[in-house]
């Protein structure tokens, strides 16, 4: 395109030339002269106006031009503000979310069994390169960093209550508390001279050493047995489903959903807070995230190759078809996917912004040019096309215009 254009304004150039040293000799030549003389200035101030964007016209240091070189950084800040500003808003994004329905679509074509197995096929292939071992620590320290800021919103003191009323109301809730207990009366007897230990730390010293003596003698003796009761009390309890002990629990475990519900939440949410800012948090999150990871990416050829894919072609494809044939529950998933969409992105916005910011600034700007030209420098060649000829008609009608006024 770019030698199409300076074609055109070479042959217009050559046209004035031709046309002014013919003007005498016949009455066409002047209207072929002003058309090209036209022409040429047309096109010469479209090259200079395209050069402008990206070079020195001639290598002339004429200002207000080399504007994407030196307004590079600007250009950068304006490009990833447009972005977020016309496409990545929270009401774009559920727009196109609900016009493309992706989720409707997704449902509608892995309903057929092919295109499940196709699909889990295409993605087992890929789990091993998509999960190197680099790509496996980020994204298992991206995935920690998710889990504990979203644990961080998330209402611990409701969702303790919803968990301790339902427990409360299963009828195997004893079942559930028998191993528990049993464990800890063995720990209890495992650990009785520790125990015994702390205790006697209690008795309060004397000037008397007979006294203090006969103190740690009385207070050994009595945890010991305090100690061998509850232990015994633990494993009969384990194995006795209507020992009173289980009452005490039960009526502890109400009283605790009690107090949340009436508000009682600042110890809970203080346990919640020192644990997700613990370091160690994070650090078993991110080792836990890491070997969840590699073993997808070990087991996921073992997979397709095993047999089991077939199962999981099944599932994924009845899954996909109670889904489509549920439009009102499709349609509130499709709803609440987009909404999480719309927010993620609202919230993302000024990190997806300065993410685009930092990429183009790191750009050299030969490089930046170079893109931009590949996108839009046929269209800007097309501009010096259009300069020469409208320029070129332009000045038919001028000459005309002049004949027609002053003869």
């Amino acid at each position: 395109m770019r030698r199409i254009a300076s074609g055109l304004l070479a042959l217009m150039a050559g046209l004035y030339i031709l046309a002014r040293s013919c003007e005498g000799q016949s009455d066409a030549w002047p209207w072929v002269r002003a058309f090209a003389e036209a022409a040429v200035v047309g096109g010469l101030a479209d090259w200079f106006a395209v050069t402008a964007l990206f070079r020195h016209p001639l290598g002339l240091p004429i200002p207000h031009t080399a504007i994407v070189r030196k307004e590079k950084r600007r250009i950068g800040s304006a490009v990833a503000s447009f972005m977020r500003k016309s496409f990545l808003t929270p009401d774009e994004v559920r727009r196109q979310w609900h016009h493309f329905r992706p989720l409707q679509k997704a449902s509608a074509h892995l309903s057929q069994p092919d295109h499940a197995r196709q699909s889990l096929h295409w993605i087992l292939h890929r789990i091993p390169q998509l999960l190197s071992p680099s790509d496996r620590q980020k994204f298992s320290q991206l995935l920690a960093s998710g889990i504990r800021h979203g644990a961080s919103a998330l209402p611990i003191a409701r969702i303790i209550t919803i968990l301790l009323q339902g427990f409360l109301k299963s009828p195997s809730k004893r079942s559930l508390l028998a191993p528990l207990l049993a464990r800890l009366g063995q720990s209890v007897a495992t650990n009785r001279d520790w125990v015994m230990h702390e205790a006697s730390k209690t008795t309060k010293p004397t000037k008397l050493k007979i006294l203090d003596f006969l103190n740690q003698t009385a207070a050994a003796a009595v945890s010991g047995k305090a100690v061998e009761k509850f232990s015994s009390q633990l494993t009969a309890a384990s194995q006795d489903h209507s020992h009173p002990l289980y009452e005490k629990i039960e009526e502890a475990l109400r009283e605790t959903a009690a107090e949340l519900q009436a508000g009682k939440t600042t110890p809970w949410e203080s346990l919640k807070e020192s644990i997700i800012h613990d370091p160690q948090t994070l650090h078993t999150l991110q080792e836990l995230a890491e070997k969840s990871l590699q073993l997808l990416a070990d087991h996921s050829q073992e997979l397709a190759a095993n047999g089991q894919l077939e199962h999981w072609t099944r599932a994924l494809s009845s899954s996909a078809q109670q889904l489509a044939q549920d439009p009102p529950r499709l349609l509130a998933l499709e709803k609440k996917a987009g909404e999480l969409l719309a927010t993620f992105t609202e919230q993302s916005g000024p990190h997806l912004e300065a993410l685009i910011n930092r990429t183009v600034d790191s750009w050299e700007a030969d490089e930046l040019i170079e893109r931009i030209e590949d996108q839009v420098g046929p269209d800007l060649q097309f501009i010096r096309v259009n300069g020469t000829l409208i320029g070129g008609l332009v000045g038919l009608l001028l000459h005309g215009l002049g004949l027609l006024i002053w003869g």
